[in-house]
């Protein structure tokens, strides 16, 4: 006869298969990365281009068509220009923002197929340079809830 003790055990065992036997979900920040790196291949400038830290994300949206052929992650975002060149890796801690650097307003749509649900089939970016100073501030201030959960 079983304890709680080992049912518990049993049971605990059995999420954790089940969570390493499940396919990657594609998410928000997965539409991101994804969004950069496809804007930095394409765009014409010279130095890469990586979100803030603090609240990148302006807007997001999923879409699932009735088909059920995959899905469609709408966000608006925000990306700063930094010191690296294209070809480094933007992402590494020591490719710092550009003081005074470019600010891109950025609208991305990322489609996921569902034969391969952890990566993106398509990625389509346009950007936009945010030249007035207000409008800048604004996008760089971190929003007001971001307090709430220990954001500096």
């Amino acid at each position: 006869m079983r304890t709680s003790v080992e049912y518990l055990l049993l049971l605990c065992m059995a999420a954790v298969a089940t969570v390493s036997l499940a396919k990657k979900t594609f998410s928000y920040t997965d539409a991101l990365s994804a969004a950069t790196a496809h804007y930095n291949q394409e765009s014409v400038e010279t130095n890469a281009f990586k979100p803030p830290k603090v609240a990148p994300l302006k807007g997001m949206s999923m879409f699932i068509p009735g088909d059920g052929s995959g899905t469609e992650y709408t966000i608006r975002f925000i990306l700063k220009e930094t010191v690296c060149p294209k070809l480094v890796d933007y992402g590494k801690e020591e490719c710092d923002f550009k003081e005074n650097g470019s600010l891109k307003k950025c609208t991305g749509l990322v489609m996921v197929v569902r034969a391969k649900p952890g990566e993106a089939s398509a990625v389509v970016v346009t950007c936009e340079e945010v030249t007035d100073p207000e409008e800048r501030k604004k996008l760089e201030e971190p929003p007001s809830w971001w307090y709430l959960f220990g954001g500096s």
